[in-house]
């Protein structure tokens, strides 16, 4: 199958790595992938290239996936004509698109061709732009609550996965690599390291962290650490909630992030709103403990028992549980990561496209 996925972001977070690993394990399956993006030298274009770079072609049965740009110069409104030769020119079977700006001026250019057009809601579910989308791809029954059951498209609830390079990376870390980590946070043996990933802004509930680990530990007599890492508009605020605490770390976005996970001791997702957070999946993989708040997606696929729960944007809620997690040992835990495998993902999705037709009822 010859697949096109089309995202037109500048930065690089939860959906742009969701399109370049979806692309990537296609590929591995067998598919044809041709990832459309804006070019130029946007953190997203730079990523993809890296990534895709990595990919080895020593597999006979393998596909391919390769990167198409369209020229930085081209300005939005121009971005229809240009994707309609470029789709000409590729014939792809299906189009996959990410959020609403690659949906509207690529997949409804596709779907003027004739050529199926599915949408992978990461955010909420939008009548005025996702109402006339052949395929829907919900990551939560949440979100699929939220599409009406007329639709005239088809609709599948598929969970998201850890890929397979990631996987690879947190087998390989380096215990030296860890222990410096933890060195430069100032984090001895003794010390419990509470860290979160994501995106810095209002939904991942980072400032509700912060509020949470200072009434958690006002003083210096627990040996922890908040270690936050990403990049955002948000950062100016948080910076301003930690203030002086030396116990607060921004790193900011690292580029090697399987030793970082291997470095928390727990894991704490604070988001008022995420369908699917795969950065969950990644620290539960690494075998941290996990302290989540209660919100749908995230209750749907976490379902292990030893889990800490708290309501979003409580920060007195969130401080019991920072407190609970320090008052028990600092341990590594095996988590069920069966539901989340890139082959189970794969072959769900391909199965979808099968049942997309231009126009197609669910």
């Amino acid at each position: 199958m010859k697949i096109l996925h089309a995202i037109l972001s500048g930065g690089f977070y939860g959906s742009e790595r969701y399109c370049i690993d979806l692309a990537i394990a296609q590929a591995q399956a067998g598919h044809d992938v041709v990832v459309l993006v804006t070019g130029g030298d946007t953190a997203c274009a730079q990523q993809f290239r890296e990534l895709i770079a990595e990919e080895p072609e020593d597999s006979a049965q393998a596909g391919t996936v390769r990167l198409v740009e369209i020229p930085p110069r081209i300005p939005a409104w121009l971005q229809r004509p240009v994707a309609a030769v470029m789709l000409m020119r590729i014939r792809p079977d299906i189009v996959h698109t990410h959020l609403n700006p690659a949906a509207r001026r690529i997949g409804r250019t596709a779907q003027r061709l004739g050529i199926p057009h599915v949408l992978t809601l990461h955010l909420d579910y939008d009548p005025r732009e996702h109402a006339a989308i052949d395929g829907l791809v919900a990551l939560s029954g949440k979100q699929r609550e939220q599409i009406p059951q007329n639709l005239a498209g088809q609709v599948a609830i598929i969970w998201n996965w850890l890929p397979a390079r990631v996987a690879a990376a947190l087998n390989r870390v380096d215990p030296a690599d860890v222990a410096r980590l933890r060195h430069r946070w100032r984090a001895d043996e003794a010390t419990v390291v509470f860290g979160s990933v994501g995106r810095l802004m209002p939904e991942k509930g980072m400032d509700t962290l912060i509020r949470a680990f200072k009434i958690a530990f006002p003083t210096d007599r627990e040996s922890v650490r908040l270690v936050i890492v990403g990049e955002g508009d948000d950062r100016g605020v948080l910076e301003g909630l930690a203030g002086e605490d030396a116990r607060i770390v921004l790193t900011g976005a690292q580029s090697e992030i399987a030793p970082v996970y291997r470095a928390f001791d727990v894991f704490v997702n604070a988001a008022r709103f995420e369908p699917f957070s795969l950065a969950i999946i990644e620290a539960m993989a690494a075998g941290c403990r996990l302290i989540c708040t209660s919100i749908h997606g995230t209750v749907e696929f976490v379902t292990d028992r030893r889990v800490l729960w708290t309501e979003p944007d409580r920060p007195g809620s969130l401080a019991l549980q920072l407190a609970t997690a320090v008052a028990r040992k600092r341990e590594r835990f095996a988590y069920d990561m069966s539901p989340f495998t890139a082959s189970r993902a794969v072959a769900e999705i391909e199965a979808f496209y099968g049942r997309v037709k231009p126009g197609s009822k669910s």
